[in-house]
Parts: structure tokens; sequence; C-alpha cells
């Protein structure tokens, strides 16, 4: 296990996995192919990618895998896709390395280890689900792939909302350590219906800190997102 993972680890993080859904050990044959896969697939939709991709000598290469770890500000993450097609990521809460902060003070009413940011939950799994659809269309994907994602350190946690979005009255605090969610998906329904499938287990999340969320509310949660990245790519010069 590396020290990065074990820092993640002691604080609030997700866990996610996107496999094939059938099986083959070499399913991309050459080992090298796997890096422009993981960048053709990475999501840009807010400042910061999804799964971040750097450049290509700080690949760590194994036997049948490349991976790569990023521990910068308050971004903690590692990657890891199989030449089977399986990919692994570990990132760490936000909202948990707050004292890493360096360019402003911590949002107000966000708390190390008590709060969970809905607009970070809505954001990630729209993230997720994007980047699976991506992959599913490269030589690593398959016809029915598979989501496992995991949300872990959330006893006694509570939602927040940036106060100057919208008031959000619900405190409830939630009693579970750990959310799990497996889903099997044609790679059609990713590529068609990713943003309507990623809506799902944030609902889930959600009712298990006592809050039935409108699927409107969410769904704009998820626009404003997309429009805000289109908005800079359109600003953005050419290359």
């Amino acid at each position: 296990m590396s020290q990065l993972l074990q820092k993640i680890e002691k604080r609030g993080h997700w866990r996610v996995v996107v496999r094939p859904g059938r099986f083959a050990e070499k399913r991309v044959s050459n080992l090298l192919d796997l890096y422009p896969m993981m960048l053709k697939s990475s999501v840009q939709f807010r400042g910061w990618d999804y799964p971040r991709v750097e450049p290509q000598e700080k690949l760590k290469i194994g036997v049948d895998y490349i991976s790569q770890e990023v521990d910068w500000e308050y971004h903690l993450e590692l990657w890891r896709i199989y030449q089977s097609g399986q990919f692994v990521h570990y990132s760490g809460f936000t909202e948990d390395w707050l004292d890493k902060f360096r360019l402003s003070a911590a949002p107000t009413g966000l708390i190390p280890g008590k709060s969970l940011s809905v607009l970070g939950v809505v954001f990630r799994f729209t993230e997720i689900f994007e980047f699976a659809a991506r992959l599913a269309s490269t030589d690593a994907g398959d016809e029915q792939m598979g989501l496992d994602i995991t949300l872990r350190g959330l006893k006694s946690r509570s939602l927040w909302m940036d106060p100057s979005r919208v008031d959000f009255p619900w405190k409830g605090e939630s009693s579970i350590t750990e959310f799990p969610y497996q889903v099997q998906v044609s790679r059609t329904q990713l590529l068609t219906e990713n943003r309507d499938l990623a809506l799902k287990p944030a609902v889930e999340l959600f009712r298990r800190f006592n809050w039935e969320p409108r699927w409107e509310t969410l769904g704009n949660m998820q626009t404003d997102l997309v429009k805000t990245r289109s908005s800079v790519t359109a600003a953005d010069p050419p290359k």
C-alpha cells in the first residue's frame, strides 16, 4: 500500500472501480496504450480533472497496469488502470483537507470530518459516470460495464450547501460509516444516459441523511457544472 493511499484512507474518501463486463487479461494488448486512453477519457468539467492525468513522465508502470498519484493542496488521489480494462481510483473528500487550503479561507460552515458538500457529491458522481462512458468507448471498454462506487468515512457527517447559493435547512447526521453503490450498465446507456445514471446514487446517498432531494434540483446542479465548463472552453484560446 502506498503512503498516499494510507493518507487518503485516514479521512473521508471515494473509492471507484470501473470494469468491463467480461474479463480479458490483455484486453489492451499494448500496456503503453493505456496512457493515451486515460487522457482521452479524463473529464474536464471543473478546474480539476477527473481523474487527474499528469504528464507521462510521472507514470508508474507495473507488470500489467499504469498508475499515477497526486498530492497537491487539497487534491489527494491515485488511480490505476490495468490491461484488463479495470480502473481503480481513490480520492480524498475535499472537505476534509481544508487545512491545506492556501489561497482562501474555508467556506462558512464547512467543517472537516463533519460536512459533506451536496454540490461536491453531485459533481463527482456526474464526473464518474461521464468518465465511465468515455472509457467504455475505448479499447479498455466493453458492451457491458460495471461500476462499484463507495464513499467512506460518513458517520456523523451533515450535508452542507454554500449559504450564498441557497438556504439549506437539513441538518440530520449520517449514521452509516460508508455508502456502497454498484451498477451494471450497457455502453449505450453510459453514452446516452450518464447524467441520469449519476443522479440515482446521489439521491440514494442523500436519503441516508434523511433528505429527499428534488430530481430537478440535482439536475440543475449538473447543468450548471457542464455550462461552466462549456463557457470556459469557449473562452480558451485555440491551441
